[in-house]
């Protein structure tokens, strides 16, 4: 009774349920290939970019603190009911910027628990470069981890489910909450250790619900092997989330303690 019900789920999710990422194609890089270094953004790139944000340097020298304070919650919400929630803290230490992540969900049917995902990552940021990383995951009852560490070489070496692998310095990991990810053509997917290529383009600026309001962010898209649409206020801040769950129903992230411009506050 209860595998019948959590089959469905399941399904739905798979492991890469965080942040809105679903993997088309875990196999897009082989075994012998790396991705070619972080390029910097071309003209076009830096155009559209100032163009969503303040000025072209907004996501450099990015301070969260500064940006978000402490932490930034987010409601996680399957077809607009809520779901489950993802927590981001910041904390700068000594040796760089911790970041502690961690995302929540749970699924019940006809009074029966009938999907659970628990996410906990911790990384070390130096300045805009990610240092370390340490990722663990539940996903119903499977248990997978992923760590990365800079080696002598300036690269990041990344121990995953399937092995480890050397990526170049400088890839972002797909935890959204620092926008120099938006001009990056390939991210470290955290839940399967891979590198996975992505096509990143602005669209339109829109008014974006929170769970007090609405605030003015641009929709930025993703696709290539990782498909889901975030949004960015015009400081560069994450806002929001939202991407199409294999059974298509919609999944979004919505932000609980964002600086809005309406009150119109949540009833759930």
């Amino acid at each position: 009774m209860q595998m019948s019900m959590r089959y469905p789920v399941k399904s739905l999710f798979g492991a890469c349920a965080l942040a809105g990422y679903i993997v088309l194609s875990s196999n897009a890089f082989a075994d012998d290939q790396q991705p070619s270094m972080q390029p910097s953004p071309t003209p076009i790139e830096e155009a559209r970019l100032s163009q969503a944000f303040d000025g072209p340097d907004t996501c450099s020298k990015f301070d969260p603190i500064q940006r978000y304070g402490n932490e930034l919650r987010f409601q996680i919400r399957r077809n607009d009911a809520p779901v489950g929630s993802h927590v981001v803290q910041f904390n700068q230490g000594r040796d760089g910027l911790q970041v502690v992540a961690q995302s929540n969900i749970d699924i019940s049917f006809l009074g029966f628990n009938a999907y659970s995902f628990d996410y906990r990552s911790e990384s070390l940021w130096q300045g805009d470069r990610l240092a370390a990383l340490s990722v663990r995951v539940d996903d119903d009852g499977d248990e997978t981890e992923v760590t990365a560490k800079t080696n002598d070489q300036g690269t990041l070496v990344v121990d995953g489910p399937d092995g480890q692998q050397t990526l170049p310095n400088g890839i972002f990991p797909t935890d959204h909450w620092h926008c120099g990810v938006l001009g990056s053509k390939a991210v470290l997917n955290t839940i399967t250790g891979k590198p996975n290529a992505v096509d990143i383009q602005a669209t339109d600026v829109e008014m974006l619900r929170t769970t007090d309001g609405t605030l003015p962010a641009t929709r930025f898209t993703y696709d290539g092997e990782l498909e889901t649409t975030a949004w960015y206020d015009a400081d560069g801040r994450w806002v929001g989330l939202a991407f199409e769950a294999r059974d298509g129903s919609t999944i979004t992230y919505r932000c609980m303690n964002c600086a809005t411009q309406t009150a119109q506050k949540d009833e759930e």
